[in-house]
């Protein structure tokens, strides 16, 4: 993931783009096979310089996509670019496995307890 975040960064810095913000998110967000993580960045540059950038990022070789996009135009006539950049990456075996298992604790620690109906019935004292 490191290196692909120096990627995301090298391509803003060759096409004359200014970083103002670059903020990776402090963790990945996990999902059923793959892991997200997202990053804020806030550029300023011209409106081609960005467009430019666009392209780059999607020849990058791993999958990052460019969400949440706003644009601003500057008094000088240059643009501002707020967007939330998000890459991804498989899950390996063991991270699945790890998921699958605390997942199945969950749904095991819920079965375990009571139901709202027998709370209910021991509540009002009546069992059949």
């Amino acid at each position: 993931m490191d290196a692909l975040l120096v990627d995301i960064n090298q391509a803003g810095l060759g096409r004359g783009l200014q970083f103002d913000l670059f903020k990776p998110a402090p963790a990945e967000t996990r999902r059923e096979f793959y892991a997200e993580l997202p990053v804020t960045l806030k550029l300023n540059g011209s409106y081609h310089d960005m467009g430019q950038f666009a392209s780059d990022i999607g020849q990058l070789s791993r999958i990052v996509t460019l969400n949440d996009i706003g644009l601003t135009a500057a008094k000088d006539g240059s643009l501002t670019m707020d967007v939330t950049a998000k890459t991804f990456r498989y899950l390996d075996d063991e991270e699945v496995a790890a998921q699958n298992r605390a997942a199945k604790g969950v749904k095991r620690a819920r079965n375990e307890g009571p139901t709202r109906h027998s709370a209910r019935v021991a509540a009002r004292g009546v069992y059949r």
